[in-house]
């Protein structure tokens, strides 16, 4: 006993346990997802949580593999404009170097990161948490484990509608931002983010209480790599820590000069990767338009309540305990700045409001278990039968979402798996975790013997899968990534459909530079038309999945 109690007095040792807990815990899904699989298809593994945008991680990842260290948009057809983005870069040059599969490569590094996400939470929970080290150490278990009440609302919500849509549902059930869980379930570039703006936090902090710019230069480099591949978390880091200063300002009556050149210094180390993706909007019309496209809104207000539920108020408290006993330390100002900031952004008018999310579920977390131990110093008079109830009910109401959210995981991919293997009806998402073999050998045959410079028409399900797995470009396919993607699904639903004649449908070939066509199971279920017989195409692969069509000139 004596002994583990020295392992987890020592923070490394105990840092070292929680990252392999994590690990296991947030690996296991997919482990088990690939151990149900069989040799009649292929396993990507993409997350339970936006597998069509893991297509387009791998479609980064192959391009690097194919030696382009600038990346294409595959989704988007019309468009031969190359962006920079040093996280894919990285990623695809190590799955280069080692020879690993995208998929595997994926995952790898989701599994890497996963200590860098724990050691960030854990010195930011220590730095603004104030308390002893074993109620550090509690405040950053509670950090990772807590969630809203969404699932004690979902049965409600499916009685009053009897098919809800993700606006209906709490977002502490689906919308991988909403707390540090479900950010660790996410793709890696998320969990760098996240963690990205915790040690961003940690150092601009330290640098302004320490009086040194050594690291205030360091939290604003970390800000330009955060900035370079995910731009959506400008608004969070700059205006918190405008606020903040601004807030001390207010509370010394004063502007301290000596802030203000580090606020600048950080700012211009910062701002190169801002004015990058300014100049892309501005260079590129169809960057614009996705920019337009991708609007992830906040649910509703009483959505955004119950889905942060008991601990918003916990926190809630704490700010207004804060305020009555007048404890303005920069650490409860810092927090406070970050939490009313956070919330404000997810319901400002800019168009990316969820993706503004990831870094509140923090600040809301440490405000809250400060409350829990203001709590616990009520009832610890209280007999261990009584205390022990009072604590594993609130362990419940504050964890369950997570732990329903976590086993409906091994279930998509049970049920994901079987529906493939009995040939049922499937969704989007489906496909992209359990290819079937032969779909895979079509892919490959047409990556080996297709150019880059060619583009392939099929469903929009198969237009999410194809540039994942074959680098190559597709017509139509991620919802965001393809731009005007309403009337290139209708323009392809017409085409498989027979509703253009052929000089109609030659026209459409050309216009669109459409070399390629996929037909499986997917593209027939449009219509009747049938591609053999027309002098403008010509079948080059075939098996029992897929036909590939050559388009003639």
């Amino acid at each position: 006993m004596e002994k583990i109690k020295k392992i987890l007095n020592n923070d490394l040792y105990f840092l070292i346990i929680v990252s392999l807990a994590v690990i296991f815990i947030i690996g296991a899904p997919t482990i088990y997802g690939y151990w149900l699989n069989d040799k009649s298809h292929y396993y990507t593994g993409l997350s339970t949580i936006g597998a069509i945008d893991g297509s387009v991680y791998l479609s980064y990842i192959e391009q690097v593999k194919a030696n382009h260290y600038l990346f294409l948009d595959l989704f988007n057809s019309n468009d031969n404009f190359r962006v920079f983005n040093p996280f894919w870069l990285i990623v695809g040059l190590v799955a280069k170097i080692f020879k690993l599969a995208a998929p595997l490569a994926l995952f790898l590094f989701h599994i890497l990161l996963i200590p860098l996400f724990i050691l960030a939470l854990f010195k930011i929970v220590d730095l603004l948490f104030k308390g002893s080290q074993l109620q550090k150490k509690l405040c950053f278990l509670f950090s990772l484990i807590i969630s809203g009440l969404g699932i004690f609302v979902l049965p409600f919500v499916m009685i009053i509608k009897l098919s809800p849509g993700l606006g209906d549902v709490p977002i502490d059930l689906w919308a991988y931002e909403t707390n540090n869980f479900m950010i660790l379930r996410y793709y890696p570039h998320a969990i760098l983010s996240i963690s990205l703006i915790f040690l961003i936090f940690y150092y601009f902090f330290k640098g302004i209480a320490e009086k040194t710019f050594k690291k205030t230069i360091g939290a604003g480099i970390l800000a330009l790599l955060l900035f370079a591949f995910h731009p959506f978390q400008v608004p969070v880091v700059y205006a918190v820590t405008f606020f903040y200063i601004v807030i001390l300002f207010i509370k010394n009556k004063k502007v301290d000069w000596d802030i203000v050149r580090k606020y600048l210094i950080f700012l211009a180390l910062s701002l190169a990767s801002v004015i990058y993706y300014l100049y892309l909007i501005l260079a590129n019309k169809n960057i614009f338009k996705r920019v337009e496209q991708n609007s992830i809104w906040m649910s509703d207000y009483y959505l955004f309540i119950v889905s942060f539920g008991l601990g918003l108020f916990l926190a809630l408290y704490y700010v207004y305990y804060i305020f009555k006993k007048k404890k303005y330390n920069e650490e409860n100002v810092f927090l406070i700045v970050w939490f009313l900031t956070n919330i404000f952004l997810i319901y400002s008018p800019l168009n990316f409001q969820r993706r503004m999310l990831g870094s509140l579920m923090t600040p809301l977390a440490i405000l809250a278990f400060s409350t829990v131990i203001l709590l616990y110093n009520k009832i610890k008079h209280l007999r261990k039968s009584e205390k022990f109830i009072i604590i594993s009910t609130f362990i419940i109401l504050i964890s369950f979402s997570n732990l329903f959210v976590y086993s409906q995981d091994f279930k998509y991919y049970q049920e994901a798996f079987s529906s493939t293997s009995n040939n049922e009806d499937l969704s989007p998402t489906d496909n992209l975790v359990y290819v079937d073999k032969d779909v895979k050998i079509a892919l490959d045959w047409y990556k080996q013997n297709s150019t880059e410079t060619d583009i392939i028409l099929s469903s929009y399900e198969a237009g999410n899968l194809i540039p994942g797995l074959t680098g190559r470009r597709v017509y139509l396919g991620h919802p965001i990534e393809t731009v005007n993607v309403k009337e290139k699904k209708k323009n392809m639903a017409n085409f498989f459909a027979n509703n253009f004649n052929d000089e109609q449908s030659k026209l459409f070939l050309k216009q669109n530079k459409i070399t390629y066509i996929f037909y499986s199971e997917l593209e027939k279920s449009y219509g009747t038309y049938g591609l053999f017989g027309k002098n403008y195409l010509e079948p080059v692969f075939n098996n029992q999945a897929v036909i590939i069509f050559k388009v003639i000139n």
